[in-house]
């Protein structure tokens, strides 16, 4: 009131005053982006939500995931950061698909393209390539009765799954996008445009050069960033160690490799491991003398006959291998020095002299399986596919499908044949060198007529149909067989797991090598992180290319949308979501469903849509015994 006791004036109400007192409540869904999506979802509550994947927009980011304090002080730059990204793609494929659609329509006046090309190699007398440019240039010319493939510019090419094969290795690149070409709905990222981690699936040879912390959660490569130590040869040793240096049952348990040291720093516990083979074998060779004296030779057989006995010969030989005259056996003093970052064979050597050990590098020196069960008198190992998908929890699935490798030399301990690889090592690699003389063999037994016909389909290997077939020929339980392979694969991702952590992009193709010895134990020889894909015959096409496939669906990367990405960012980077609706729990779901199409990761445990030749073996019943020994053995620690 003013100094009379007099009040003030009433203001007369302005028109949009009255206006104001008319809106009444605002309508929330006018607040909320509904992405291009129809508001009637919303209202029939067709909306998916994501809050059990996702329950920040942060957390589709694997920084999101794996949050510290360091991604919490920046989380704004790098959402900005991946918006960019994700513009710059959306701005460069949109251009191109501009340009595809308007200025490189085809025009009525001019020669097409068949016709354009024809001129080319005619005025520059292309020779023998314009030969084979004019047969291209034919069927392109030629008109065709198949469905043409719709245009690019009618699908959404910001949604559709890209992947992207690094091509510093000619035999992955050729042979995953020759299975990527023939699987509908996925295209190759145009390459040397400069469109960064954009991709939903990443393949490469080596261990990719990015990342992973700046990728979304849903974008798979298909290497894990800690695998080393399951897949080089002295870290794998180390690995193992930790389980079996202890001695006892539980060590035994784990001991799934051969005895194996890593030069130079173990070389006094090798000298010392050789020289204990070398002190035993001469106590057998003396006992073996008085027992041959005494009348009570041994007159079993060798243990390359051995692997040749029918299956109901086994358990006698297990028993004898036990007793008191196996220990009167000379065992062989081999070893196999490999350099431990090596693969293919290369600079592999058999040794059974101390004086041959030598190493200009860090090398791994394994003590060589001297009793290898033999097919026809051949040494073989087995190379198995293993996908794994997640460790820590663990997730692993088997290739019901592989390859058996062989010699193309019979098998022999013999001192002077140590030095011949065709005879030890089964490395496709180094036997291919040798395989000629399985086709030019003297031989006319139906043995050699098989190998014959074999090597013309896969070379060296044979595929798992045909060892199933070739190991029932002479007793072997398949089933039995495949249930240790597990059991030895479970155990080394056990093992290897303690040193991988969770990384949610990533899967990876593990190629096992495991042999099997005459006592039926399987040995892990060693595991490929890059199992080679090369397609020399025909037999490489029908396993590998189908196991590629396979491997895709498997991972099964959801498709997203990148504009529709881009724009969510792009608002919240704005701060126009800071407040209200728009920054809701419900805005959130409005997002990811245009973005991901309604669809969502698949969760950890639950079953892929496709498994293809595939069978799970983690999460499961041997994986849960294994894991059982795991923590009996560091409990009693």
């Amino acid at each position: 009131p003013r100094e009379g006791g007099e009040r003030p004036a009433r203001r007369p109400p302005l028109p949009h005053d009255s206006l104001k007192a008319k809106e009444g409540p605002r309508n929330r869904t006018t607040e909320l982006d509904m992405m291009g999506l129809d508001p009637k979802l919303l209202e029939r509550g067709e909306i998916r939500s994501y809050g059990d994947w996702f329950p920040s927009i942060a957390s589709i980011f694997t920084w999101g995931v794996q949050a510290t304090a360091e991604t919490s002080q920046h989380k704004d730059r790098y959402m900005r950061e991946a918006m960019q990204v994700f513009q710059t793609f959306c701005d460069i494929i949109g251009s191109l698909e501009h340009q595809f659609k308007h200025e490189l329509a085809p025009v009525d006046q001019g020669p097409n393209v068949a016709q354009s090309a024809m001129h080319a190699v005619n005025s520059r007398c292309a020779g023998l390539y314009g030969v084979f440019m004019r047969g291209i240039i034919d069927k392109i010319s030629e008109p065709t009765e198949e469905k043409v493939p719709r245009p690019l510019s009618q699908q959404n090419v910001f949604g559709v799954k890209y992947y992207k094969v690094v091509q510093n290795r000619t035999e992955v690149y050729d042979i995953v996008t020759r299975v990527f070409h023939r699987m509908d709905g996925w295209e190759e990222l145009p390459h040397g445009m400069g469109l960064s981690n954009v991709w939903n699936l990443c393949w490469t040879w080596s261990k990719p050069k990015l990342d992973y912390s700046r990728l979304c959660t849903w974008q798979k490569v298909n290497h894990f960033p800690e695998n080393r130590h399951l897949t080089r040869k002295d870290c794998l040793k180390r690995t193992i160690d930790r389980y079996t240096r202890t001695g006892g049952k539980f060590a035994q348990y784990f001991n799934i490799c051969p005895k194996t040291f890593v030069l130079p720093k173990e070389y006094t516990l090798f000298i010392e491991s050789f020289a204990q083979i070398d002190e035993e074998n001469e106590e057998a060779a003396q006992a073996a003398a008085k027992s041959a004296v005494s009348g009570g030779g041994i007159g079993g057989p060798s243990s390359g006959s051995l692997a040749e006995l029918p299956g109901g010969a086994y358990p006698s030989f297990r028993h004898a291998a036990g007793g008191r005259e196996a220990k009167s056996k000379k065992a062989p003093n081999l070893w196999i020095m490999k350099p431990a970052g090596s693969s293919r064979g290369r600079g592999i050597q058999v040794v059974n002299d101390v004086g041959s050990v030598h190493y200009g590098e860090l090398t791994v020196i394994q003590q060589y399986i001297s009793n290898p069960f033999l097919l026809g008198g051949y040494k073989w190992d087995m190379r198995v596919y293993v996908t794994v998908t997640s460790f820590n929890p663990l997730e692993a699935f088997l290739y019901q499908d592989g390859f058996a490798r062989f010699t193309t030399v019979p098998y022999s301990n013999d001192p002077e044949d140590v030095d011949n690889k065709f005879v030890h090592l089964t490395n496709s690699s180094i036997q291919r060198h040798s395989e000629d003389s399985m086709h030019t063999s003297g031989n006319c037994d139906a043995e050699s007529r098989a190998r014959a016909k074999e090597a013309l389909l896969g070379g060296t290997k044979i595929n798992f149909p045909m060892l199933r077939n070739r190991l029932k020929a002479v007793g072997v339980d398949w089933d039995m067989m495949w249930a240790k392979m597990i059991e030895c694969i479970l155990k080394s991702l056990v093992m290897g797991e303690d040193h991988i952590p969770n990384q949610s992009n990533s899967f990876e193709l593990f190629g096992y090598d495991l042999m099997l010895d005459t006592r039926m134990k399987v040995w892990l020889i060693e595991v490929n992180s890059s199992p080679s894909m090369g397609q020399e015959h025909l037999l490489d096409e029908q396993v590998k290319q189908p196991l590629i496939g396979d491997t895709i669906d498997l991972v099964d990367p959801v498709a997203f949308d990148r504009r529709r990405l881009a724009e969510a960012l792009q608002r919240r980077c704005e701060r126009k979501a800071a407040s209200g609706a728009a920054g809701s729990r419900q805005q959130l779901d409005i997002d990811l469903h245009s973005i991901l199409s309604g669809e969502a990761p698949r969760k950890f445990g639950d079953m892929p849509k496709r498994l293809g030749k595939y069978e799970r073996i983690a999460p499961g019943e041997g994986y849960d015994s294994v894991a059982k020994m795991r923590s009996a053995l560091f409990n009693r620690q």
